[in-house]
């Protein structure tokens, strides 16, 4: 089946009514996100879409059509959306050109205030759209929330030189960059980076009320996933993780780990993408049938995450781990890797361990403490609980947002 352009899936953008029901001008928010599939940056855009003053706000959501559509089954009813047919993840100079246009051409119609570009290929196509309306929309703003920069990817270096040459020339469309950590702030000023108005740091925040089931619910949950998979023994322990499966969040080095790790212990990984397949012969290698499970996308999978015993973040690059929070706020004790905003998340001891990137021993020796300890997964897990309802709000985040887009 060829792409739907644009034009066919937006219908009256121009008649949609700007103001709220008390009569206020709503200022209006043009989001673009690369993909459709719920990552990290897309959980981003649902807390936007979800808690942001609807009465002072209106968003309208874009992201490439060729990607998972899951995202649009979660925005709220108030949000409008449409998919662009020429934004794809991948740099191609002829796709590229044309999804600005389209872009330039969705943005027209819906006049914003603000455009908020999301995730790196975003930014770039997105920003540049924007910018060639400046005449026409004197006011708007150009807002860049990035999190995590894409030279830090797992990549030849030619293609990290490639991204950061890239990120210095679109900054000059961007009016304000947001980061959520200190590592690229830093990072940020360090490479000359350098928007036209302003860097910030906003940390990303997490609802202390959501509903993410009790430990026995979340367990029968886990454990009916694996026996779908397996014929597996019982087991006395769970450890796992939810992840895309790019090299970003390195599950290879988590495969590892688990051959390393004695006991009774299972391994899973909610999410899924394209390395399955590397995968699936990495846990045929190591002879981990019946105790490493893809289990695919689960949804709202952050509800079942209690039903762990560990949780682990593998990855080799990151911003600012949504995941985490939720492991951490579900009162699971954590293991991750010294990448983005870890530090600043984890107290390394107190909230949750830290380890080096890459390393499966690390990663193993840190599993097997807790496993080992009722103890220290119980003091973790309470001081990891703490961290999260005290120093990452949601609250706090959507107000500096609202800030920023006013």
């Amino acid at each position: 089946m060829g792409r739907l352009c644009v034009r066919e899936q937006l219908g009256p953008l121009a008649a949609i009514n700007m103001e709220s029901n008390t009569g206020k001008v709503q200022r209006r928010i043009f989001c673009v996100v690369t993909q459709g599939e719920v990552g990290g940056a897309q959980r981003f855009v649902l807390q936007l879409a979800h808690h942001l003053n609807r009465d002072g706000f209106r968003m309208h959501v874009v992201w490439g059509a060729e990607s998972d559509n899951a995202l649009a089954n979660a925005l709220p009813p108030h949000t409008t959306h449409a998919t662009v047919c020429h934004l794809v993840r991948n740099i191609s100079p002829w796709d590229d050109l044309r999804a600005v246009y389209e872009l330039r051409r969705q943005m027209a119609h819906f006049q914003p205030d603000v455009v908020l570009c999301i995730s790196s290929k975003a930014g770039f196509v997105g920003a540049l759209a924007a910018a060639g309306l400046r005449r026409v929309l004197p006011g708007l703003r150009i807002i860049y929330r990035i999190g995590g920069w894409t030279f830090n990817d797992p990549w030849p270096a030619w293609k990290k030189r490639l991204y950061m040459w890239l990120e210095r020339i679109s900054a000059r469309w961007k009016d304000i960059i947001v980061l959520n950590n200190s590592s690229d702030f830093d990072q940020t000023h360090r490479l000359g980076i350098r928007p036209r108005r302003n860097v910030v740091r906003i940390f990303n925040g997490l609802d202390p009320h959501l509903p993410i089931l009790e430990r026995s619910s979340a367990r029968a949950f886990l454990s009916s996933k694996i026996h779908q998979t397996s014929d597996a023994n019982s087991y006395e322990w769970i450890v796992g993780t939810v992840a895309n499966f790019y090299p970003t969040k390195d599950l290879p080095t988590l495969v590892r780990a688990a051959a390393l790790t004695a006991g009774n212990v299972r391994f899973l990984v909610m999410g899924d993408g394209p390395q399955r397949r590397e995968l699936e012969n990495l846990i045929v290698h190591y002879r981990l049938e019946g105790r490493f499970f893809l289990l695919g996308r689960v949804n709202d999978a952050w509800k079942y995450l209690a039903g762990l015993d560990v949780f682990v973040l593998s990855s080799v690059k990151e911003g600012f781990p949504w995941v985490l929070l939720e492991a951490m706020a579900a009162m699971v004790p954590v293991v991750a890797t010294c990448v983005g905003a870890v530090p600043e998340i984890i107290d390394d001891g107190v909230s949750g361990i830290i380890c080096e990137p890459a390393s499966s021993e690390q990663l193993a020796k840190a599993i097997g403490r807790l496993l080992e300890s009722e103890t220290l997964r119980h003091n973790l897990a309470v001081e990891g609980q703490q961290r999260i309802l005290n120093r990452f709000s949601l609250s706090e985040m959507i107000s500096e947002y609202e800030k920023l887009v006013s």
